[in-house]
Order: structure tokens, then C-alpha cells, then sequence
């Protein structure tokens, strides 16, 4: 005898259910996901945008430092690719204030300048840095960045600072002299000359010259065409000759500047080759 076990088939509806919790427990679980990964997306990217500020501030920290105790306040939000000259820097900006200055026994004066870094002209600062300024100087090192050096030896000094031989400035490297500069000045065959007197102006490269050489001559008939000649002119009887009635002599004129200064194929003073470095960080 067979027997047969009789089964409930499914309700629709019962399978409906089924697939909604399905679907919503995935559903929870990826939410899960985008909080858990989303969150540390946007704490990577705050993070990021926190360092630009501070690179942003220090930088706007080193013109302020240059400026001194008489820098101005900038109170007006200011894009910074003003400052850097890079258009991608656009989007931020800076304003700073100085502070009153107090004085010392010894009539130093002292300030603090406030820098506040802005992002997308948003109306609280992304990154506040204070700087101190005074009349005694604000480099740790005794160096700000842009001195020139001259260095004696062949080798390279430290990477904080570049060989001025007209080299592009990596503004990532080198992002405060960057701001002040986007290539080396080129020192390589040249003496560096103090700005005023007869100098040209700040910068611009002045050719080479010297100071007038003179001298005369001349010749008199006398029947024997004696030569006078001084400074850097000489006279050479070259030859004899006929004057038709009278006897006579062929004289040649020379300019020789060395018989009145030391000469080279280039114009100098007395010296000794270095190398010019610029400091860069």
C-alpha cells in the first residue's frame, strides 16, 4: 500500500515578505558600509584640506616675515594665487592682522601677525597660524629664505638650498621661496654688485664696459718725419723711401692698449670663482 504525504504549497504573499526583509537587510548592510568607508573617505579629505591650509598659512607666514615688524595688515580676504602666482590656488584665501607692538628695555619691539587661511570665501578660516615678528629678526636658522650665499666648494651644500644657475623652483618642495620666486636668479660668470651709483637697476643684468683709453700722435716734416706719439699710440719706421727731391721714411702708427693697462679677452677685477647659493627652505 503507497502513501502519499500531502504538502503545503507556498503562499505568494508568504514569498513577497520573504524577499522585502531580504532585500531590506542588504540594504542595511550596505548603509553600514557607506557610513563605515564614507566616513573615513571624509576624514581623509578633511585631513587633506586641514594640511593645505597649514602649508597655505606657513607660506603666507614667510612673506609676513619678510615684511617685519612694518608689514601691513591684509584684512580683506585675498586669493592666494596672488600670492604663489599658480591658478589653482584660487579657491583659498588669506587675510592677516598685526597685532600692537610692545617694547623692551632694550627698545626692541614686538608683534604677533594672526594669519587665517579661508576656503571658497567660507566665512570661518579653515586654518589659523600665528606668527611673532620683531626688530631683532624672525629666522631660526639666521637665514630667511631667498638670502644668497656663496659656497667655496665643489660639492652641494644641504638641499635647503639651490644653486642659482636660473633652475625652475618646485613650488612642493620649495613652496616658500617658490612664492617669492619661480626660477633661480642665474649668478654662473658674474660678480654681484651692490644697487645705487652707477649700477643698473635692481635684478637687470648690466653689460660689461672700461673706462676710456686715450693717447695721440703726429708726424712733422722736418727731413727726417719725426714721430710724437704718447699714451697708446707708437710709431716703427718701416722702410726708406723717395720723396723725389728728398730722402724720406716710411713710418706705421699702432694701438696697443696694453701699454697703458693689463688686458685679457674679458674685462675683470682681481678675483676668485665661487658659487652662489639660494636659500630655499
Amino acid at each position: 500500500m503507497l502513501l502519499y504525504k500531502k504538502t503545503k504549497k507556498k503562499r505568494p504573499a508568504f514569498m513577497l515578505v520573504s524577499a522585502l526583509l531580504a532585500t531590506l537587510i542588504l540594504m542595511m548592510i550596505a548603509h553600514g558600509f557607506m557610513l563605515m568607508y564614507g566616513g573615513q573617505f571624509t576624514y581623509l579629505q578633511a585631513a587633506k584640506t586641514a594640511s593645505e591650509g597649514q602649508q597655505y598659512a606657513e607660506l603666507v607666514g614667510e612673506k609676513v616675515k619678510l615684511e617685519g615688524i612694518d608689514a601691513e595688515e591684509v584684512t580683506s580676504k585675498t586669493n592666494l594665487d596672488t600670492l604663489t602666482g599658480n591658478y589653482k590656488d584660487k579657491d583659498w584665501q588669506y587675510t592677516y592682522e598685526i597685532s600692537d607692538g610692545t617694547e623692551d628695555d632694550n627698545g626692541n619691539i614686538f608683534k604677533v601677525a594672526t594669519i587665517k587661511i579661508y576656503k571658497d570665501g567660507e566665512n570661518s578660516p579653515r586654518y589659523t597660524y600665528e606668527v611673532p615678528l620683531s626688530s631683532l629678526g624672525n629666522s631660526t636658522d639666521g637665514l630667511e629664505v631667498g638670502i644668497v650665499v656663496a659656497w667655496t666648494l665643489s660639492s652641494n651644500p644641504s638641499d635647503n638650498y639651490l644653486e642659482c644657475n636660473g633652475q625652475a623652483v618646485d613650488s612642493t618642495k620649495y613652496p616658500k621661496l617658490y612664492a617669492l620666486m619661480h626660477n633661480t636668479p642665474d649668478y654662473r660668470g658674474i660678480f654681484l654688485r651692490g644697487l645705487g651709483g652707477n649700477s643698473a637697476s635692481l635684478g637687470e643684468l648690466q653689460g660689461d664696459a672700461i673706462r676710456n683709453i686715450t693717447g695721440n700722435f703726429n708726424a712733422t716734416d722736418n727731413n727726417s718725419w719725426n714721430i710724437n706719439a704718447n699714451g697708446v699710440f707708437y710709431g716703427q719706421t718701416i722702410g726708406a723711401g723717395d720723396r723725389g727731391d728728398e730722402a724720406g721714411e716710411y713710418k706705421k702708427y699702432y694701438f696697443d692698449a696694453s701699454r697703458v693697462v693689463p688686458t685679457a679677452n674679458e674685462n675683470r677685477p682681481i678675483n676668485k670663482a665661487v658659487r652662489y647659493f639660494i636659500k630655499a627652505k
